[in-house]
């Protein structure tokens, strides 16, 4: 028999199912899991207060049994760390962004033989003084409400989520938290970010936009579309999104800066964020070889100099004048050492700059 925990692991998995639908992604899908299907899994509308509308779903019965489930309504307060949604403990329990009483079931319980489907019409009813986001489910479960309440359910159950905006005046805003990458110092063009977004508003925002890619010359040498799937944030929260990344078609060397510029917001009222951030590449695959080289030539240069000087002293007189002279060929000897290693290390910059850059 499975416990309490297993019933509650259930639950929230397959709210996120679904609740990761409403909240991330536009368009309406079909949501499957255990032995039902849900169609469509999200609705989301922008509706003007005091609309009263007609909405349905489908339920489709994959087990080889009959089947009956109970249906419920539950509000959406907000999401934990992760993804995972927060939903209301009753359909009652106010959450800032209740939903639940605008909605009217036809039925607490339907009976679907296996493989048949069955359509629920329902209505919803927006308040003449509603405002700004609000969120929901209608709960599909094979356990009644009362046993789920309890923590002795053991069967499972999908949501269909609602996600309203109510037109009038409400408050868009976000700002970008974080923007970096995984390492300051990296070995190709293959880079990965971390971007983090902060809704401090009453909707949500879906930011999406341009990332580029700049070199050390000022070049652009990449353009990532940050957020296409248009992942939205849940109003007065932070999403981190981290599957961000840039791969070049180089072997790349040097500075680079990033610059993200995501939009949101209406059409024709869009607003945009931007920040930035520096990394660098060093592909030590090629810098490591040419670095042995260079410290070799550096070697034959400073050992021919050495000889080279030594010969000189050679034929010079002992004396007052050969001490002189010695002294004076020291320090020639460091100064050119010096001007031949700042030269060959310099060219050996420009060369990596011109082929990898």
């Amino acid at each position: 028999m499975r416990t309490s925990f297993s019933h509650w692991f259930c639950f929230f998995s397959l709210s996120f199912l679904a609740f990761s639908f409403a909240l991330f992604t536009p368009a309406i899908v079909t949501a499957q899991e255990a032995g039902m299907s849900i169609t469509p899994a999200v609705i989301e509308e922008t509706l003007e207060p005091g609309v009263a509308k007609k909405y349905t779903v489908s339920v489709t019965n994959l087990d080889a049994v009959e089947q009956t489930y109970y249906l419920y309504t539950r509000n959406i307060s907000g999401v934990r760390t992760g993804g995972v949604p927060v939903f209301a403990k009753t359909d009652t329990e106010e959450t800032g962004r209740e939903l639940t009483d605008w909605i009217t079931l036809p039925t607490n319980r339907i009976t679907v033989q296996p493989g048949e489907k069955k359509t629920i019409d329902f209505d919803l009813n927006v308040p003449v003084d509603a405002s700004c986001s609000h969120f929901g489910g209608i709960f599909f479960s094979v356990d009644p409400p009362e046993i789920q309440n309890s923590g002795a359910a053991v069967g499972y159950q999908v949501a269909n989520i609602i996600s309203l905006r109510i037109s009038g005046d409400c408050e868009e805003q976000a700002n970008i938290r974080q923007f970096s990458t995984a390492k300051y110092l990296n070995g190709s063009q293959n880079i990965d970010f971390t971007v983090r977004i902060q809704n401090t508003g009453d909707v949500l925002v879906r930011p999406t936009g341009p990332l580029e890619i700049y070199n050390m010359l000022g070049n652009k040498v990449g353009d990532v579309l940050f957020n296409p799937e248009k992942a939205a944030v849940f109003p007065g929260d932070e999403r981190e999104y981290s599957e961000v990344n840039w791969t070049g078609d180089s072997v790349g060397f040097g500075r680079y800066e990033a610059i993200i510029s995501p939009s949101y917001g209406d059409v024709g009222a869009y607003k945009t964020m931007s920040t930035t951030v520096t990394f660098w590449i060093l592909p030590m695959n090629i810098i490591g070889p040419a670095l042995g080289v260079l410290v070799t030539l550096l070697l034959i240069v400073f050992i021919f100099v050495r000889l080279y000087i030594k010969r000189s002293l050679a034929h010079v007189n002992q004396g007052r004048r050969v001490i002189q002279r010695r002294k004076k060929s020291g320090s020639s000897e460091i100064i050119l050492l010096s001007v031949v290693m700042m030269t060959v290390i310099g060219l050996f910059l420009v060369v990596l700059l011109a082929l990898f850059a």
